[in-house]
């Protein structure tokens, strides 16, 4: 068990070596992607990372209130189905109802990294190559469809 300094280090250490492995991350017109904090020029549309004892993942998450704008985003994603599909390796989770450990009902996308422990250092390296390599495929699908998405909300 780890004390409360410890476990902060340790997740500092993780973040940290994410942040180097992306560091060199470009959107395809060349400029830096920012994805600790990515802008989906959408409110509410964010893409997340997580790890944990029980894996890594890698989400698209719709957290908006409104049940109507999430349905409709989640339909315009549902569109894409194929082709989400066919870039990521591994099979997409595709979740209408998810229930956010933040309490929020939300609908989510995401792609898995099962046996891997974000406690197990020797694990990192599978996790960050996991994370990389879906990340940069989300970021080109955004780059090519942001701005259908973005039109659903005009």
């Amino acid at each position: 068990m780890y004390s409360k300094e410890e476990f902060k280090k340790l997740k500092l250490d993780f973040w940290s070596g994410l942040e180097r492995e992306l560091k060199e991350m470009k959107n395809p017109h060349g400029s830096k992607v920012n994805w600790m904090n990515y802008n989906t020029k959408i409110n509410h549309l964010y893409f997340r990372m997580e790890v944990d004892d029980l894996g890594a993942r890698l989400c698209i998450d719709l957290q908006q209130r409104d049940q109507g704008i999430r349905e409709l985003l989640w339909d315009q994603f549902l569109e894409f189905e194929t082709k989400l599909n066919a870039m990521f390796e591994g099979e997409l989770i595709w979740e209408k109802s998810f229930m956010h450990s933040n309490g929020l009902e939300i609908s989510r996308i995401s792609i898995r990294l099962d046996g891997v422990s974000f406690y197990d250092q020797s694990n990192w390296k599978m996790i960050y190559e996991f994370l990389t390599r879906n990340f940069s495929k989300l970021n080109k699908f955004w780059f090519e469809f942001e701005e259908l998405f973005k039109s659903l909300m005009n």
